[in-house]
């Protein structure tokens, strides 16, 4: 498509009427520099932008109407919203349009205040049909909720309202819209009908958690990635802060939604990265659009050249680019270099250790301030205040009896069972296991923002059939639900409860060997490679787990099967151009967590076998070896048993997996 891009981006912090917000008007700012620095300027793009106060219900209508109505035949448009969202009564001469009984909306700054209505779901609808109907390709990004919940972030939701809206103070046309069908476009929304969207402290400020999410998707798997494919990504994005908010896509059959983001028209890198002599400094042609940070002291983002040790600092990181320094080398002016990430900060996971029992509290915090191998504190958790911290916990321990803690995350939901023996050898139990979590965390966060493997390799699930022992080389596969994850369920066999099986596929579309392994994390915080422990896969070739035999999905041993039952998986595939090792990423069940710490794999070289070995033994020192460029992609299954409480009060099981 060589159309334009019209794009408007709605953030709105400050209402009239409603409680104020704090990271909406940064989700838009992020998305304007991201369009602005990877859509070429031949292509538009021409954005609009409305922030807080301009955005009145009015304003919101006219850009829909006026600056998206530009978009003609191979243009694309693009709705961003984020702010509250609510629900309301169905009008009564209006309800035929909802088959339930509240319609969602969006608030407007001046929405609710002197007789404004809210945006309703069903105006969206109409107003963004009007746009599609011109021949161009439309999708809207809502980062809002439209239901009740519950989390300790602020939430991007108000109250219902009591009564229905007075019909004549929407959009006149529709009633008479009812009459047609509906033109189809692509929607990205932060949560289900039934859940809360949610704010956080993410990089240093407030962002709202999905926008957040789905910019970092969009960054790292590139131009060639479709809307389902971001959809995943971003909820495993959004898993790593919130066990409550699980993102929705819309239309799930295969169709619209299976074609890049904006048509394809983002601007691809060349061949990555590279190093330049630039106004008297060295540049690196990526910056924060493509998710690149400068770390923290003594774990700072490097590169390397290619193939090479020579490494240089990333100083300063802009827009479009950043600044870095050459470390122990001196480049020559006039040449320009390929450079890959050589080395990215590990972050600890933040915890709180709270409660009323003050002198368990002390304890945990004795103990996590001793755990470092050399009677320092933990090296892979710190601790932080809770609630009055803005940066908030991602664990929470919670001590309200004597030697009683519960392992919580920032939701509040449990983890696993409590520590009920928490003294002595119990308290370091206890960091033993919360080091754990926060190490398969770190496994299931890797992640590269800018590597030139983006749209090079994918992970396939493929309906594994009766009587079949062999991958099939070209069968469908099958595609992640509106949620981002690939729901597999058991089924009635001769009055028992089977299995579901699959076949895994693992593609190289690039023109070049690269090394992989399949990683397999575990609901039980476990982290395997037993379904591919790694191998050179050739140039637009595929590999298949568990040499190509089934693969069977299965509810824990110590979880019953029973109708409701249900349990998750994550998938990561690691791509590398070089081989690394994949016992550094292997970490047992939470049940044997602190058991071989000390065992690390030796000869370990490339950044992704120095990152296994970081999140299985963080104080291991670097290891020196070519710079490699690598890869990770991430696919959620959700394996579950039919019947009742498979889904939440309320919701609806909008989570099936469509082969195509």
């Amino acid at each position: 498509m060589n159309g334009r891009l019209f794009a408007l981006l709605v953030g709105i912090d400050r209402y009239r009427a409603v409680t104020p917000l704090q990271g909406c008007g940064n989700d838009v700012a992020q998305a304007a520099e991201f369009l602005r620095g990877r859509v070429p300027a031949q292509r538009g793009p021409a954005i609009e932008v409305l922030l807080h106060e301009q955005a009145t219900r009015e304003a919101v209508v006219d850009g829909l109407r006026t600056h998206l109505g530009q978009a003609g035949p191979g243009d694309t448009a693009l709705f961003w919203f984020s702010g509250h969202g609510s629900r309301a009564a169905v009008p009564p001469q209006l309800w035929h349009l909802e088959p339930g009984e509240k319609l969602q909306t969006l608030l407007c700054h001046d929405s609710r205040h002197g007789g404004v209505p809210d945006l309703y779901d069903k105006e969206l609808l109409l107003l963004l049909g009007a746009v599609a109907a011109t021949g161009c390709h439309v999708v809207a990004v809502v980062d809002s909720c439209h239901s009740h919940g519950a989390t300790r972030n602020p939430q991007r939701s108000v109250a219902d309202l009591p009564t229905a809206p007075a019909v004549e103070a929407l959009l006149p046309q529709l009633r008479q819209a009812a009459a047609r069908p509906p033109v189809e476009y692509v929607s990205l929304a932060a949560c289900r009908s039934f859940e809360t969207a949610t704010e956080d402290w993410l990089d240093g400020r407030w962002h709202g958690l999905f926008s957040w999410g789905l910019l970092a998707a969009m960054r790292r798997l590139g131009p060639a990635a479709t809307y389902r494919e971001l959809l995943t990504a971003a909820r495993c994005e959004v898993e790593q802060y919130s066990s409550r908010q699980v993102p929705q896509l819309d239309p799930v059959t295969p169709g619209i939604a299976d074609q890049p983001f904006l048509g394809g028209r983002v601007r691809p890198p060349a061949t990555g990265m590279w190093l330049r002599r630039s106004r008297h400094e060295w540049r690196i042609d990526a910056g924060s659009c493509h998710g690149l940070s400068t770390g923290a002291d003594g774990d700072d983002t490097r590169v390397a050249v290619a193939g090479t040790k020579n490494e240089a600092r990333i100083l300063r990181v802009g827009a479009n680019h950043s600044v870095v320094a050459p470390i122990g080398w001196e480049p020559d002016e006039d040449t320009q270099y390929p450079v890959v990430l050589s080395r990215v900060p590990i972050p600890q996971v933040t915890v709180a250790v709270e409660g009323d029992h003050h002198p368990t509290v002390e304890l945990v915090l004795t103990a996590l301030g001793t755990a470092g191998p050399t009677g320092g504190p933990s090296p892979y958790v710190r601790p932080v205040p809770g609630a009055a911290s803005a940066e908030g916990p991602q664990l929470r321990l919670r001590a309200d009896q004597p030697g009683r803690v519960g392992i919580r995350d920032r939701d509040d939901a449990p983890i696993c069972p409590d520590a009920t023996d928490v003294s002595g050898d119990g308290a370091r139990r206890l960091v033993a296991t919360v080091e754990h979590l926060a190490r398969v965390r770190r496994v299931r966060a890797l992640t590269n923002p800018v590597s030139g493997l983006a749209g090079a390799v994918s992970l396939q699930l493929v309906e594994a059939r009766a009587t079949e022992v062999t991958a099939p080389a070209h069968r469908p596969a099958l595609l992640p639900g509106p949620d981002g994850a690939i729901h597999l369920r058991y089924r009635r066999d001769r009055g028992r409860w089977v299995a579901p099986t699959v076949f895994v596929r693992l593609h190289n579309h690039s023109s070049r060997q690269l090394y992989f392994v399949l990683l397999n994390v575990t609901e039980g915080h476990r982290v395997h490679t037993g379904l591919f422990p790694g191998d050179h896969v050739a140039p637009r070739w595929a590999a298949a787990a568990l040499h190509g035999r089934p693969v069977e999905l299965r509810l824990p041993d110590d979880q019953p099967v029973t109708p409701g039952a249900r349990t998750r998986d994550w998938l990561i595939l690691l791509a590398a151009e070089e081989e690394f090792s994949s016992a550094a990423f292997e970490l047992p069940a939470l049940s044997g967590a602190g058991s071989g710490r000390g065992r690390v794999p030796r000869g370990v070289t490339g950044l992704l076998g120095r990152l296994g070995l970081a999140a299985a033994h963080r104080d291991a020192g670097a290891v020196d070896g070519p710079a490699s460029d690598w890869f990770t992609l991430t696919l959620p299954i959700v394996t579950e048993v039919p019947g009742s409480a498979t889904v939440p009060a309320g919701g609806v099981d909008d989570g099936q997996a469509v082969a195509t």
